[in-house]
């Protein structure tokens, strides 16, 4: 007869190193992701990166099997937590804060400035990075939409709107980011994307 001290022994010990896995993987791809804001993913290594995790080379290809393969999942695992690096949630949207909504999205744009041009160059020359920004992108809208007052939900193409609003977000924080306008059109170009949004496309109602 088997005995039971030594079965739950085992599922405990395999607990153990499962979760030991998973914070190995993780701290990989945090490190991975620090390394590529800093100096690109291009001119980053798989070498560098393990250094920077404090694990060996042959651990980081224990985990991911190419240079390609660590960015689409570092990509991956940082899509999940852009709430928590942009400081904003979903409830936000309900909520009508779109001015925090924006703030967050300029420091994302100035923070990580150089990679995010990177990663929209891969974009359009890589299919799976395309492939991983789009159905982000479609996944986060349909999340938020979800949470929207069902007074907004009901105008009709509520949907097309959100999408519209984001992508006026995304316009303004491009402007922000290349800095090509004074700092009293910046402000002013806020308060009418600010406007727009809360106004005359989402919450006009």
């Amino acid at each position: 007869m088997t005995n039971k001290k030594s079965i739950k022994q085992r599922r405990t010990d395999k607990e153990i190193i499962q979760n030991r896995a998973v914070k190995t993987r993780e701290k990989i791809l945090v490190s991975a992701l620090d390394l590529y804001v800093k100096n690109g993913y291009h001119k980053t290594t798989v070498d560098e990166i393990a250094g920077n995790a404090n694990v060996s080379t042959g651990i980081a290809y224990r985990y991911f099997k190419n240079k390609k393969d660590l960015l689409l999942a570092a990509l991956s695992f940082s899509f999940t937590s852009i709430g928590d690096i942009a400081g904003v949630s979903k409830q936000d949207f309900a909520q009508l804060k779109i001015e925090d909504i924006l703030t967050a999205f300029e420091k994302i744009h100035t923070e990580y400035s150089s990679f995010h041009e990177e990663l929209e160059g891969l974009r359009h020359s890589d299919r799976d990075v395309a492939k991983l920004y789009d159905d982000f992108e479609n996944t986060a809208l349909k999340s938020l939409y979800e949470n929207f007052p069902d007074e907004a939900k009901n105008r009709p193409h509520s949907w097309e709107d959100l999408k519209i609003s984001i992508g006026l977000m995304e316009s303004y924080c491009h402007t922000y980011m290349n800095k090509g306008l004074s700092e009293n059109e910046l402000l002013y170009m806020k308060s009418k994307t600010i406007k727009i949004i809360k106004e005359e496309l989402l919450y006009d109602i």
